[in-house]
């Protein structure tokens, strides 16, 4: 037996992560992401603070998701190479530095600065999900990875709301400066319960990055998830982006508050991201996302009638909620189930192309809603959800005949991310 050579050391395999363990990181997540979505209600604000006009101040928000792809382009990555623990630590702490920053800022050009550098570190809630999905079995991967993206969403909504309330009782710098203060604790919790991160590669940074592209152009999963969320976020932030200004130029003249306290709204539709991933681990990714492309499509139909009605315009945003969050989920699990080993360089590809869809759409919409008003927002998002289903449906499944026929056969098998 001794002649017999040695087989090679396989890497550390993550232990399963307890139920509660990922409760904690989509709470942590869904702090972190506040940073990023703080803003948007507090727009109005900004402009009148600072004493420039909507088209300008959308920059801020632009800017924060802008930092946000960046950061997932360029920080994702190293948590397949490092420890992703440490990596979450150090991001928290630097952006308690550029909240800080933003609280302070003294004109426009200064805020958007640390709006952007804001967004680089606060790309913390996508260096979490890898670790849900690596540390649970691939039976209840899409569960463990929705329940941190509900955690992301809830994050976003409500921040919102607390922005907004904030903002309108103390001024727009109240708002950062509270947020700055929120990491305090967060940095703390994260300290003290997140597992140490197991690296899964000893590739160098540079080829990390350099590996990002083979990794889309071979994997047909990975290339369309990419693309439909694009589409789909772009969608979410077009909404959110000018709601502030809808309900103040509108029939009803309310305040950013009002604007913060649709977060309530949209957050009865945060747990669709949980239950899309559930419905992805049964009847198949693709099947969840073409479900998700009709519902965001639903939901501009609805909201075209959100400048002269709050019915349709609470009824718009829950079902927009539901849709972006479902299809956010079944996604990015569908991309996992390419290559379990390269969880942050694939979350990487699909966050990064995911926020600069966001990016592209606030930027749009805030000069389609200046040029148009809120018509031209409607037609905006109903345009991005044709070509998102035009994008799904021409790719098409391509299982054999004997697959077809059991989409949750297929939806089960890691090796089949369709």
């Amino acid at each position: 037996m001794s002649g017999l050579p040695t087989p090679p050391a396989s890497p550390p395999t993550p232990a399963v992560a307890s139920r509660g363990k990922i409760v904690m990181m989509a709470l942590i997540a869904g702090a972190v992401i506040t940073n990023i979505y703080c803003t948007q209600p507090i727009l109005p604000l900004i402009a009148a603070g600072l004493r420039v006009d909507l088209t300008k101040v959308d920059l801020v928000a632009g800017a924060a998701l802008l930092g946000f792809s960046t950061g997932l382009a360029l920080l994702l990555p190293l948590g397949d190479r490092f420890d992703r623990r440490k990596l979450v630590l150090g991001q928290i702490a630097l952006a308690f530095a550029f909240a800080v920053a933003a609280a302070i800022a003294p004109g426009i050009w200064a805020l958007i600065a640390a709006s952007f550098g804001l967004g680089i570190v606060s790309c913390v809630p996508q260096q979490l999900v890898p670790f849900a999905a690596v540390m649970s079995l691939p039976s209840e991967r899409g569960r463990s990875v929705g329940t941190v993206v509900s955690g992301i969403m809830v994050g976003i909504l409500l921040g919102r709301t607390i922005a907004g309330v904030v903002g309108a009782a103390y001024g727009w710098r109240a708002v950062y400066a509270l947020e700055a203060l929120f990491m305090v604790p967060v940095w703390v919790a994260a300290a003290l319960l997140l597992p140490r991160g197991v690296p899964s590669t000893s590739l160098s940074y540079g080829r990390l990055l350099a590996s990002l592209w083979p990794l889309a152009r071979d994997n047909r999963p990975i290339r369309e998830s990419m693309i439909v969320q694009a589409l789909l976020w772009a969608c979410f932030n077009a909404f959110w982006v000018n709601l502030a200004a809808l309900l103040a130029s509108g029939p009803w003249h309310l305040g950013s508050a009002w604007a913060g306290g649709f977060g309530i709204v949209g957050a009865a539709g945060a747990f669709a991201a949980s239950l899309g991933g559930r419905a992805s681990d049964r009847l198949g990714t693709r099947s969840v996302v073409g479900a998700s492309i009709s519902i965001v499509t639903l939901a501009y139909l609805l909201l075209s009638g959100a400048n002269a009605s709050l019915t349709f315009l609470v009824i718009g945003v829950i079902v927009l909620d539901i849709g972006v969050q479902a299809g956010l989920v079944s996604n990015q699990t569908r991309a996992f189930a390419v290559d379990p080993k390269a969880q942050g360089r694939i979350n990487s590809l699909y966050m990064t192309a995911t926020f600069f869809g966001g990016a592209v759409g606030t930027m749009v919409s805030g000069w389609l809603m200046t040029r148009f008003g809120w018509v031209g927002i409607v037609a905006f998002g109903i345009a991005l959800g044709l070509v998102a289903a035009a994008v799904h449906w021409i790719g098409g499944p391509r299982r054999s005949s004997q697959d077809a026929g059991s989409p949750v056969k297929a939806g089960r098998l890691s090796s089949n991310p369709d």
